[in-house]
């Protein structure tokens, strides 16, 4: 989970807006949706 936290937060301070968590989903991913450059949708995941 540190590892989506942390990553989250670097891509959102270089201007990635984050579109969604990090959280915990109903299928009990934890994860976080981030926009990259060319506005596609990342997700980051363990």
């Amino acid at each position: 989970m540190e590892e989506v936290d942390g990553l989250t937060e670097r891509l959102a301070q270089a201007g990635h807006p984050v579109v969604s968590g990090p959280r915990t989903t109903g299928a009990g991913y934890y994860e976080s949706v981030v926009r990259d450059t060319e506005a596609d949708l990342v997700e980051i995941t363990v």
